[in-house]
């Protein structure tokens, strides 16, 4: 009971300063907009309660309009309220995307036609690519110049880099992921290297001065590791005493270590990537 309390007081101390604040004030959504997204005109502003306020922009450098919205949101926690807070909601992305996507749709109409692809692009849920290709023959030799082509298309509108993340994903003519041209790596990756990258950020997180060398195959009996602490991920292949495993190895201060492609169970009661290395 006494710790309920003391950690109730702690929650109340914590939000304190957030009860009663307000939404952001036109003059503050103007500036998070020019500060976020880039210079924009503001049309018009809408405060439909003490609780939302939108303000509507026209992009100074492309013109196509979106908003920025502030609201309140109540803080709940274990049933308690701990008054609300402000946030703010918007939908650039998607407009800014849909521009790009209307520059772009002559040239990517035209590569479909002469290369024998379709190409798909985001519906706008979750913009994590540029866009899709899928072949239609088994002829794939151009995957790696033609997705490039596509990602310049759009990169060469985007000129203040926002969306320099994002890829343009390549599938075979039965639909199998071949890999994506990644503009911020400025190069194709197939779909084994992504994985590969996958587990070389890793390791950079491990150590500043860590060094990928390589990889290798071992079987996973070779590590060492009880399989009890095996966390099985589902929609993964299981790993099993006689799984063969990837270490990507790594060096740190010219010592060798490897981090190998499964999990195991930390000692705070989460997962991490097995690895020879410790801090």
């Amino acid at each position: 009971m006494g710790k309920r309390i003391i950690t109730l007081i702690v929650f109340s101390l914590l939000f304190l300063s957030l009860t009663g604040c307000s939404v952001a004030s036109e003059k503050e959504i103007v500036k998070f907009a020019n500060d976020e997204y880039g210079e924009a005109t503001l049309l018009r502003t809408e405060e439909r309660d003490d609780k939302n306020t939108i303000c509507y922009f026209k992009d100074e450098e492309y013109g196509f309009e979106y908003y920025v919205s502030s609201y309140m949101n109540e803080i709940i926690i274990d049933g308690s309220s701990f008054g609300s807070t402000e946030n703010k909601g918007n939908n650039f992305d998607i407009q800014y995307y849909n521009y790009i996507n209307e520059v772009v749709d002559t040239d990517l109409s035209m590569l479909e036609q002469k290369y024998n692809i379709d190409i798909s692009v985001s519906d706008g849920t979750y913009i994590y690519y540029f866009a899709k290709i899928k072949y239609k023959s088994s002829n794939i030799s151009n995957v790696a110049t033609l997705t490039k082509e596509i990602s310049d298309l759009y990169t060469a509108v985007d000129t203040r880099n926002y969306w320099n993340d994002l890829v343009v994903e390549a599938y075979d003519e039965s639909g199998n992921y071949l890999g994506s041209y990644h503009h911020s790596r400025n190069g194709w990756m197939t779909a084994e290297d992504e994985v590969d990258l996958k587990y070389i950020d890793e390791i950079s997180k491990l150590s500043a001065d860590a060094k990928y060398l390589r990889k290798e195959q071992h079987l996973f009996t070779e590590t060492g590791v009880n399989i009890q602490d095996v966390v099985q991920v589902l929609g993964n292949p299981e790993v099993r005493q006689t799984s063969m495993v990837t270490y990507y190895i790594f060096t740190v201060d010219e010592k060798e270590y490897y981090m190998c492609n499964f999990l195991v169970h930390d000692d705070i009661g989460g997962f991490e990537w097995y690895t020879t290395y410790e801090k």
